[in-house]
């Protein structure tokens, strides 16, 4: 916990000070700083040494030895009380913060071996009570002791009391050994903490004597430099070093000592006076006060007035007129701590880990539960809260919230249905449905093992919550899910076509549109996941079982005629909005119903212009055109017409609804037959308006290599009204807007309008740019503003270059204005994007202008950017350079090199003096920016190491220092790509270090950084030492915990990268050996974990097949479940020579042997394939030893291999 912005005192350490467990032990450097001014050990040594006449001590001269060996007649301990006693010597704020510390545990306890009386004075000073003194050799009960203990003696004790020589200690730690027992029972009983002691004092080896392997955790407070040169020293002795910086006289350390007494005295009213301050400006970024909260948060007072602190703030912001919060109020500042809680691991461990085991985290939940959970304005909170939980919660929240949501529904909260149905339905190891493997082949739907009744309880939808992009303090969005993938075993015509599948396939998505209608409080919106019925690619996902689903149904209604009719009415009054659109699609190629019959059923149901359903109306259209009769056709035409008002109401746009209108018409008369009213009506229209028909009109939504048009006006229509009528588009971008205020949809909708436009045409951009600066209210001109340069940024500008450029460069240089922060991400993006474009031809007058704006954006706002605080980037650095604008930035000038280089590779010189320039202040300016850029040089390393290996290799050093191993190695990756010259240069080094910080990585970036770590053994050209360095760090990092997943790692390279030759030379090089320094239990000892691996690998070492099993005959693992599946199923043994056949067998008899009792899939197939590769007799052993622990059926026969023989046929090998 950072106690102050300096020091950072570990948990344990504070708990064991809460319960009253703690020692203080103070040395000779509490007492160096005025006013007391005394001197140390080694500068004691000095003095006494200066007064008998003798030599100094040597450096590294034992101190207690030299003592012992001044002259007799020279009373060294009578001259050492007097020194210690000194003149005018009084306590300084060190002894005093150290009395403070120690009088604020339950129990005060000191053991100094100072001999001065200073901690004494300074108790007396601020009237604090240490209880009785001890005095050496009169020490008492180390298991049981409190008070004050001078363990070497005081200045008023006897001098054959003093523990000061050689003989004295030996005296006290050895032949008498009374200071041993002490501290043996004290470190067994209590948490010690060191102050004032350096690691060469003389103290500290005599002290290692009273330290037993049933000790409590040790602590010293230590400076930096002295922590950081000695890490290892402590590491040793089994002292936890806390550091502090030794400016001013160690006040640091003093602060430190007095915050953790205040934190040791707080109680509910300290909580509540210094709480406030905290929670009113949210989630606080700096660690003294996080660690704060923290800590209060462990405390039942700190909890309370946590809870209270909220609840008042929340009272006060209260808006008397409508009982709404103040913008930016506390509702916002309480979903956030909430977020918080869920996001440390020491809280989150309340939502997830069973019942509270404190009364702090009970008053916590309860928080949850009353002013979440209770509270109908939070119910989108909650819903958040249950996605953050949804494969996490711990059983007691789970039945706590389904107690208390059912019946707040039973007492009319009907919000509360949406978190119901998650609660009931979709959280996972509670109501979620197992999710089955695809070896469950017995869930069959066409099998009459398990009855389609029982199959729908076993495969039916759950929901998967999202946190919202466009609304992340809003309703999670949610998706239907499903338990498998598809239907396990269905894979004919006729059993898709079956009763039963059908009937499964029906009743499955019902439930489905229940379960997603309940969730939603709104009508079913089924076309954006599933545009079409039909088979599709703008079907987004066509192996979801819903998908699956769909086309069963489809397939069935179409193969059934004769239950044509009874599947449209069900369907079409089931109420879910795939099986109506699937009644349409039936209906539109249905051979039974004719074409009016056809347009009538849609004309009764006023269904037309069903947004949902458009795909399919326009199919059922495209169907029946060619047959409409008469009559029908001019039912069709008056209905058209009268629907404009409706049209108009629910687009608020007359140009849209006449569209509308128009694509009807256009799409019909594409199909059917002469039609001339209907043309007329089409082609007046189409003249008054401007419109054309859609390239995609059957569809509302069209992606296009994941962009999205919308049905409202494309891009060629957009392009065409912006030349026609530009006071038309202006009036759109900027009209009126309603109640809700901006930004609106429309406002989004035009902006992708707008890039997409200018992508296409860049040269509508000046047009619009014209537009745009004639409005500047609200915010968003200067939006459209950004999308026009995003646009020109996208777009292949060729003539339009050098004037986008001039505009650009006046817009960005030429403004009084600063520029906004969108602006500069949008230029920023534009420069990117235009030096990255693979069809730009850059002028050299072009590359001027962009080198200019690259350098003043960089000069002008790199001081002002703010990193983001978003947690999502912490471990995503790389993505988060592509989104911000230094990183753009980055990227640009790397482009600019890459580009310089393919116009004339043959004459490239290496970087030019702007790009040298650029570079070094990417690595030597400092800031939130430093990140972002460093990404990109780190991203881009191998290629600038390549265009000039010399400029690369003067500021890299630099860069690897700055940034830190845990930052490099989370942006190269999980696939960095590094030169042999790169890896000597920086990256060895980084990668040594980077096993500190292996905890911070995702796992996929860990097994990425154990993958690397193999390629560097393996083909960088280190040499023998720093290859056994870096596999050491394998064994050692995390006391050992890592090497297992190395050997994961190593295992996946030989299976899928390496040849026999490649696998020879590894084994040679270093496995071989690494192996035998393994199974010796070098570094570490070699786990059971470790040797699974290994047994993973075994199979794979092909020639060295024999000699990996020798190293697991004396220690063989017990392999089960997942990776006893893995070695039973490889699919290699055509590798394993022949020679090595003993040692295969003898293998997996050991893998069976080891294994538990009980049927295993697939050890049948593993025993023929032994068989096949080894031969019948060799694999009758292990058969038998297969059936003995009853993992294959006693009647299963292993089959002779099949060879062809001569003409063609079929026998025994």
């Amino acid at each position: 916990m950072w106690i102050t912005a300096d020091v950072n005192i570990p948990q344990q350490l504070l708990d064991a000070a809460a319960k009253d467990e703690v020692v203080f032990f103070v040395g000779a450097g509490a007492s160096f700083n005025p006013p007391a001014n005394l001197p140390s050990y080694n500068q004691l040594a000095a003095m006494l040494a200066d007064e008998a006449d003798e030599s100094r001590p040597c450096d590294d001269e034992q101190l207690d030895r030299f003592i012992g060996m001044l002259p007799d007649n020279f009373n060294v301990h009578k001259r050492t009380k007097d020194i210690m006693r000194g003149d005018d010597i009084h306590c300084n704020s060190t002894h005093e913060a150290i009395v403070r510390l120690a009088s604020s545990v339950k129990t005060p306890r000191i053991v100094t071996t100072n001999y001065d009386l200073l901690l004494e004075e300074a108790a007396q000073k601020q009237n604090c009570d240490l209880g009785r003194s001890y005095y050496g050799p009169a020490v008492p009960i180390g298991s049981d002791f409190s008070g004050l203990l001078y363990l070497h003696g005081s200045v008023d004790s006897p001098d054959r009391e003093i523990v000061l020589d050689d003989r004295d200690f030996a005296r006290a730690y050895l032949s008498e050994g009374w200071a041993t027992r002490f501290l043996l029972k004290l470190f067994e009983t209590y948490t010690v903490v060191f102050i004032g002691y350096s690691f060469g004092d003389v103290i500290m080896r005599y002290l290692a004597l009273g330290i037993s392997s049933h000790a409590r955790p040790r602590y010293i407070f230590l400076s930096e430099e002295e922590a950081r040169e000695n890490a290892a020293g402590w590491k040793h002795s089994g002292v936890i070093p806390i550091s502090y910086p030794v400016e001013n006289n160690h006040q640091a350390l003093v602060i430190a000592l007095n915050a953790w007494s205040d934190r040791l005295l707080l109680n509910y009213d300290a909580y509540r006076k210094f709480l406030p301050s905290i929670i009113e400006n949210g989630v606080p970024k700096d660690k003294v006060n996080s660690d704060y909260v923290r800590e209060a948060l462990t405390t039942d007072e700190g909890a309370r007035a946590f809870v209270d602190v909220i609840s008042q703030e929340e009272k006060r912001i209260e808006v008397v007129e409508k009982g709404e919060k103040e913008k930016g109020g506390v509702k916002g500042k309480k979903e956030e701590w909430l977020f918080w809680l869920l996001n440390e691991n020491r809280f989150r461990i309340i939502f997830v880990e069973g019942e509270p085991k404190t009364s702090s985290e009970k008053i916590l939940l309860d928080w949850f539960i009353a002013d979440f959970v209770e509270k109908a304005e939070e119910r989108d909170c909650v819903l958040r809260v249950l996605c953050e939980l949804q494969s996490s919660m711990s059983d007691y929240l789970f039945n706590q919230l389904i107690q208390i949501v059912g019946f707040g529904i039973q007492n009319g909260r009907e919000d509360l249905v949406p978190v119901f149905a998650v609660l009931s339905t979709s959280i996972q190891q509670h109501s979620a449905p197992y999710i089955f493997e695809n070896q469950y082949n017995f869930l069959a739907a066409d099998k009459p093992i398990i009855s389609e009744k029982m199959l729908s309880l076993i495969i039916r939808p759950y929901l998967k919550l999202f946190s919202s992009p466009w609304d992340k303090d809003g309703k999670p969005t949610a998706n239907i899910m499903w338990p498998c993938n598809g239907l396990f075993g269905i894979n004919d015509e006729e059993k898709l076509n079956s009763n039963i599948t059908a009937a499964f396939a029906e009743d499955g998505l019902k439930k489905a549109s229940e379960l997603l209608c309940s969730y939603q409080e709104h009508d079913e919106i089924s076309h954006l996941d599933r545009p079409s019925i039909e088979p599709s690619d703008q079907n987004w996902r066509p192996s979801d079982l819903t998908s699956t689903f769909v086309d069963i149904l489809r397939n069935y209604a179409h193969c059934h005629p004769e239950q044509e009719d009874v599947l449209i009415e069900r369907w079409w009054n089931s109420g879910s909005a795939l099986l109506k659109r699937l009644t349409i699609n039936a209906i539109a190629f249905s051979e039974v119903w004719d074409a009016d019959r056809k347009i009538q059923w849609i004309l009764d149901r006023d269904y037309l212009f069903d947004s949902d359903a458009h795909h399919e109306i326009y199919t059922l259209l495209k169907q029946a055109s060619p047959q409409i009769g008469q009559n029908t056709k001019q039912k069709l035409l008056l209905y058209l017409k009268g629907k404009y008002d409706y049209l108009l109401e629910l687009f608020s746009d007359e140009r849209i609804a006449r569209y509308e209108q128009y694509d009807v018409l256009q799409w019909i008369l594409k199909y059917g037959d002469n039609w001339p009213e209907a043309q007329h009506w089409c082609d007046v229209l189409a003249r008054e308006n401007g419109f054309k028909p859609r390239e995609h009109s059957d569809f509302s939504v069209y992606h296009y290599s994941g962009s999205v048009e919308s049905a409202g006006i494309s891009n060629e229509q957009f392009i065409e009204l912006l030349r026609v009528s530009p006071s038309e588009i202006e009036k759109r971008l900027f009209a009126k807007t309603d109640e809700q205020g901006w930004p609106g949809p429309d406002i989004d909708l035009f902006i992708n309008r707008i890039q997409e436009a200018i992508a296409c045409d860049p040269q509508i951009g000046f047009t619009l740019w014209g537009l745009v600066n004639r409005h500047e209210e609200g915010g968003t001109a200067m939006q459209y503003r950004c999308a026009i340069i995003r646009g020109w940024g996208m777009s292949s500008l060729k003539s339009s270059q050098e004037p986008v450029l001039d505009l650009m460069k006046d817009f960005c240089l030429t403004s009084n204005c600063d520029l906004s922060f969108d602006e500069i991400n949008a230029v920023s993006g534009f420069l990117n994007e235009q030096i990255n474009h693979e069809k730009n031809d850059i002028s050299q007058k072009s590359l001027q202008v962009m080198d200019c704006l690259a350098s003043q954006l960089w000069a002008k706002y790199s001081p002002t950017f703010k990193k983001s605080n978003e947690r999502q980037w912490d471990n995503d650095p790389v993505t988060y350079s592509l989104n911000c604008w230094p990183g753009e930035l980055a990227y640009f000038w790397i482009g600019r090199i890459r580009w310089r280089y393919n116009q004339d590779p043959d004459f490239w010189s290496g970087f030019d003096d702007s790009e040298k320039s650029v570079i070094r202040h990417f690595v030597d300016d400092e800031g939130d920016f430093s990140r972002p850029v460093w990404t990109a040089l780190l991203t881009y390393i191998n290629m600038l190491h390549f265009l000039d290996r010399e400029n690369t290799e003067s500021w890299l050093p630099n860069l690897v220092e700055k940034a830190g191993a845990d930052f490099i190695w989370n942006v190269l990756l999980p696939y960095p790509d590094l030169n042999n010259r790169l890896i000597s240069l920086a990256f060895y080094a980084s990668c040594l270090d980077e096993f500190e910080c292996l905890s911070h990585l995702d796992v996929y970036k860990r097994q990425g950084f154990f993958l690397q770590v193999f390629r560097m053994a393996t083909y960088a050209e280190l040499d023998e030492e720093q290859r056994v360095r870096l596999l050491s760090k394998v064994m050692t990092a995390g006391d050992g915990v890592y090497a297992a997943l190395f050997m994961d790692q190593v295992a996946w390279a030989f299976e899928f990268r390496l040849d026999s030759k490649d696998k020879d030379m590894v084994w040679d090089l270093w496995l071989h050996q690494f192996i035998e320094d393994r199974h010796a239990g070098k570094g570490r000892n070699w786990s059971e974990k470790e040797r699974i691996a290994f047994a993973k690998l075994i199979p794979l070492l092909d020639e060295h097949f024999a000699e990996g099993v020798q190293y697991l005959s004396d220690s063989f693992p017990k392999i089960a479940d997942h990776d006893f599946n893995e070695l039973i199923m490889i699919d290699n043994f055509d590798n394993i020579p022949l020679k090595n056949e003993r040692a295969c067998i003898d293998f997996y008899s050991l893998l069976i042997k080891r294994h538990g009792d009980g049927p295993v899939w697939g050890v049948q197939e593993l025993l023929q394939k032994l068989s096949n590769r080894f031969g019948f007799d060799e694999v009758v052993p292990l058969v038998s030893l297969a059936k003995q622990k009853r993992m294959i059926s006693n009647t299963w026969v292993l089959f002779p291999k099949k060879e062809m023989h001569g003409g063609g046929k079929e026998g025994e090998a």
